[in-house]
């Protein structure tokens, strides 16, 4: 590891990479479960490295955020400093600790770059939230490094989503981010049992509709809010969005219109509304309604019985619009609009991270919708750590042009190209996700595809049926067979 000199300046890849090799030297104070592991680097207000630490460097328990700004440079001006951290600063500790957030603004720290998360979501994207109310510029980590960091936390992020699906209630006592506070004018009745009763069964949640389980999870993760008086229960706005029966009603901006304009047909217009948790299923069957078999990237969309990977591309976007987007921002409809030669996905907010990190698909997978990301993956509508991007950039591979983002005003654009698509011989086997295992393994079940993947079921379903379109696997029972 190079020696790094305090004020001289160094690239942010280096202050990066700084962070990450203290992060591996974190001490753990538990034998009973594990500890994150935290690197934190400091850079003065020219730009120069200023010093660094991790988490127990002194003593066991400390936080890496705390050892560096109060335990090695307490009291100093450290107005307009940057902070990097591999992981998001934590919100509340056992009084009289306070948070790493609290430490950082108290600091005058003037920029946070964040490598993860924090992977709990009952508190995921709080700290940032924070940081940002108090003035503090936010930045993120390219998502090569945020894999790194996911690595080398894999037990402690584990065991972290684990305990968010207990029934303890750990709920915080104040509002951070406005949909997360109590729609007075909604009940409980408002949620729709079939979308509740759907999240339960794709999650895997070991609880009964109208538990008090169940009851203690919706609270834990912001759906409903209790009274403290009453001890009535009301939906959140978030939870109004995920499951409520006509969140449009109150979100109007929740829709999503496609709208489809073909050469010698008349505009077709589809307006998808309801609990989000029900609309991606609805969603991928109407795009293969529309492209029996997958995008046919010529004039009059004709029938092509040739997979193309532009019709996951376009459902990855799709996702990645209801997760991410700005939900406060009324009257902007997530847009899809599909024309002969491309598709326009409109999403409503400013990304998180730079226009040059999505068009170089290295962009980290952090949402302002921390809850709902977190409840899409583990439906299986997203995938984990921003691989669904990474999928994105491969579509090169099969003939077309990457995706490319721009942003109109507040509105972000996503342009998938249906011009250059290669004909069918020109296709490589190698090309296919999935081909090089199957035909190693020449027998899988999903179940194994997903084991040696890491892919959620339903991209491994995508993928292995892709394959059998293509002619080179067959489907046995529940194996999906090689064809030599």
């Amino acid at each position: 590891m190079k020696e790094f000199i305090r004020g001289k300046k160094y690239t942010e890849s280096e202050y990066i990479e700084l962070s990450i090799a203290e992060m591996h030297k974190s001490q753990s104070e538990h034998s009973h479960k594990s500890d994150p592991k935290v690197g934190a680097v400091l850079v003065d207000r020219d730009g120069a490295y200023f010093d660094k630490a991790h988490r127990g460097e002194f003593r066991a328990g400390d936080h890496g955020e705390y050892t560096l700004l109060e335990r090695k440079h307490p009291g100093e001006d450290l107005t307009g400093f940057t902070l990097y951290t591999t992981l998001e600063p934590c919100v509340m500790r056992k009084f009289p600790k306070k948070g790493c957030y609290k430490r950082a603004i108290n600091a005058r720290i003037g920029k946070v770059v964040i490598g993860h998360e924090d992977p709990d979501p009952t508190v995921a994207g709080d700290g940032i939230k924070l940081l940002e109310n108090a003035g503090v510029e936010i930045g993120y980590y390219d998502r090569k490094y945020k894999e790194i960091i996911a690595k080398a936390n894999e037990d402690f992020f584990r065991e972290a989503t684990e305990r968010a699906k207990q029934v303890k209630q750990e709920d915080l006592q104040f509002v951070i981010d406005p949909i997360e506070s109590e729609l007075t004018d909604f009940n409980i009745s408002d949620l729709s049992e079939e979308a509740q009763k759907f999240m339960i069964d794709k999650m895997g949640l070991p609880y009964k509709l109208g538990s008090d389980g169940y009851h203690s999870f919706l609270t834990k993760m912001k759906l409903i809010r209790v009274n403290p008086e009453s001890k009535f229960s009301k939906p959140t706005g978030l939870g109004l969005l995920l499951l409520g029966q006509m969140p449009q009603i109150h979100f109007p901006q929740s829709r999503i219109k496609f709208t489809i304009r073909r050469k010698g047909n008349d505009t077709i217009i589809k307006d998808f509304e309801g609990p989000l948790v029900l609309l991606p299923d609805k969603i991928e069957e109407y795009l293969e309604f529309i492209f029996p078999k997958g995008f046919a990237p010529r004039s009059e969309f004709q029938r092509n019985e040739k997979v193309t990977p532009s019709a996951t591309a376009l459902l990855e976007v799709i996702m990645n619009a209801i997760v991410h987007r700005d939900y406060s921002i009324e009257g902007a409809k997530i847009m899809v609009e599909i024309d002969d030669d491309k598709v326009t996905v409109s999403s409503p907010g400013i990304p998180l991270c730079s226009l040059n990190q999505l068009n170089n698909f290295s962009a980290p997978s952090f949402s302002r919708n921390s809850k709902i990301a977190y409840i899409f993956f583990q439906m299986g509508f997203v995938e984990e750590r921003g691989f669904g991007m990474e999928e994105l950039g491969k579509l090169e591979k099969f003939g077309f042009t990457k995706p490319v983002f721009s942003l109109e005003g507040n509105i972000l654009k996503t342009i998938i190209s249906l011009v250059g698509h290669r004909e069918e011989s020109e296709f490589s086997k190698l090309d296919l996700p999935g081909f090089e295992i199957l035909k190693e393994k020449k027998r899988l079940t999903t179940r194994e595809y997903e084991d040696i993947t890491g892919y959620t079921q339903r991209t491994a379903l995508r993928h292995l049926k892709a394959l059998v379109l293509n002619g080179l696997a067959r489907k046995d029972g529940r194996d999906y067979e090689f064809i030599e």
